[in-house]
């Protein structure tokens, strides 16, 4: 009869000391009590690895699962991620120093201690600063938006998969590897677009100064370069210089004072109504703005229209 009320008191015990590792095990939320007895029972093993290599593996089978924690009907992940990271260490190095390790899970005991205390009266705080809050200065102020908790999911999710695929101790290493591949991509095609802006303006000034005028060219000089980029299956660039070409000969012939600042469209309201060039010139600048500053493809026919309308405004062929 005694030896049955022993066996019965040792296997209740055997059982209470199971409770935490089996709730983990079956996915069953931590109570505040079994929670903090599973801290101290990793405590404990983590001042055993030095004499006994077998504490770490122990303690890493304790961690596995998912740890949630249930107080007042509410449940809360508990992130271990650095506890697996410590312990990890350990079972490859027991000569480790383990104050770190010893200090987490102390702090994470006393956070589980100080949330079952009787809070403190808030009321007085929360309503001055209530009244803080409602001054004009922080009427942007406002909590996370749905775009923030999106982003969130997105990161948590991103995390959960590298910690299946690389285990959890690797998973802060390879998401941060993967987030500074995301800055480098990020930052790699911004440097592209700048450099493609860069280049393009780069042939701008090249093709049009920005400090001398148009006429400071010849138009015959812009007709030749016109017609080497045409040579080249430069078509766009082609149209471009001898429309500047058409305008030098303009400039050239007094039609106006040289003025580097003007637009075609400028250029094109400075002709007389009754001017004879202004049909000529009006199609030229149409067909500028529409091959050069819109992008359409041009061709061997419209280089050639260009230089038709350049004849009759009076340019010749060099």
């Amino acid at each position: 009869m005694r030896f049955s009320r022993f066996a019965s008191a040792l296997l209740l015990s055997c059982l209470c000391l199971s409770a935490a590792a089996s709730a983990a095990a079956f996915g069953r939320p931590f109570s505040i009590p079994e929670y903090t007895a599973e801290l101290d029972r990793l405590s404990n093993l983590a001042n055993q690895v030095r004499d006994d290599s077998h504490a770490a593996d122990a303690a890493l089978e304790e961690l596995r699962g998912d740890w949630k924690v249930e107080s007042d009907g509410q449940v809360f992940d508990v992130n271990k991620a650095a506890v697996v990271d410590q312990f990890e260490k350990l079972k490859k190095n027991s000569d480790r120093d383990t104050s770190n390790l010893l200090e987490r899970l102390a702090t994470m005991k006393a956070d589980a201690q100080a949330f079952q205390q009787t809070p403190v009266d808030s009321s007085s705080a929360r309503s001055t600063l209530t009244q803080i809050l409602a001054r004009s200065e922080f009427h942007q102020v406002h909590g996370p938006t749905w775009f923030d908790r999106l982003k969130t999911r997105i990161i948590s999710w991103i995390v959960r998969m590298l910690t299946v695929a690389f285990g959890s101790s690797s998973a802060p290493v390879v998401g941060r590897v993967f987030v500074w591949l995301l800055v480098a991509i990020a930052v790699t095609t911004l440097a592209w677009f700048i450099y493609r802006e860069m280049k393009r303006n780069a042939r701008l000034e090249t093709i049009m100064p920005e400090v001398l005028p148009v006429s400071a060219k010849q138009w015959r000089v812009w007709l030749a370069e016109a017609q080497a980029a045409a040579a080249k299956g430069l078509w766009r660039d082609a149209v471009h210089l001898a429309y500047w070409g058409g305008i030098s000969f303009l400039e050239e012939s007094g039609m106006w004072r040289p003025d580097q600042a003007r637009t075609p469209r400028e250029y094109l309201r400075l002709l007389p109504a009754d001017s004879h060039h202004r049909t000529a010139l009006s199609t030229l600048t149409r067909q500028l703005e529409v091959t050069w500053y819109g992008d359409r493809p041009a061709g061997a026919d419209t280089f050639a229209e260009t230089l038709n309308h350049l004849e009759e405004l009076g340019c010749r062929k060099v």
